[in-house]
């Protein structure tokens, strides 16, 4: 009897698992047909949904659906860049990006003191009084926080131009590695993609 009862739990579970199973790849795939349906007339709202989707497909099995970033094992999207991230890159510096940044980031321009108040003002969403040492940073990220082309990227927002050079070079940080996605989207998928990454903020908090 109670071998009958446990093949009949079986049954049941494994039915559950191949009706949700369906549903996953039945997801996928509407997904996955909505990402190349992008085009320069595409209005605001569906570049958003178009990079929900390619969010989906390409970024959710690391970032979480909700772009959280899985505990800790990536990035958070909800947040421009965690606070030991900063405090990584000002420590050793960065060469993540050279082709759109040539000269990289050099390592300890701030001391530890200072490092970390900039890490907290930055990791916060740069908001109220700008620190002191801020002045540092500013002389390539520029004073708003939102880069200069060809010396250093945005650290107030996922840009464009940010997210598509994390797509083509991939990226090393103390989070991770990611690989690069180069190749997979064109341009206007990316720009989608960043759209997307952009929202979940506001989606999240």
């Amino acid at each position: 009897m109670k071998f009958i009862i446990g093949l009949m739990m079986f049954m049941v579970l494994m039915l559950g698992y191949r009706v949700i199973s369906a549903i996953t790849v039945d997801e996928y795939n509407l997904y996955d047909k909505k990402i190349s349906l992008v085009t320069e007339e595409t209005p605001q709202e569906e570049l958003e949904e178009t990079g929900k989707s390619i969010y989906f497909v390409y970024c959710s099995s690391c970032h979480g659906m909700n772009g959280q970033g899985n505990n800790g094992k990536a990035q958070n999207h909800t947040k421009r860049i965690a606070k030991k991230s900063i405090l990584d890159v000002i420590k050793h510096g960065s060469n993540n990006f050279k082709t759109l940044y040539p000269s990289g980031m050099p390592a300890g321009l701030l001391d530890e003191k200072e490092a970390e108040i900039v890490a907290t003002y930055i990791a916060g969403g740069m908001k109220g009084e700008k620190p002191t040492s801020w002045e540092v940073c500013a002389s390539c990220h520029d004073d708003s926080g939102k880069g200069i082309s060809l010396v250093a990227p945005n650290l107030y927002e996922y840009s464009d131009e940010f997210v598509a050079t994390v797509l083509t070079n991939g990226k090393k940080g103390v989070i991770g590695t990611m690989p690069n996605f180069s190749g997979r989207l064109n341009e206007l998928q990316m720009k989608a993609l960043a759209t997307h990454i952009r929202g979940l903020k506001s989606e999240n908090f």
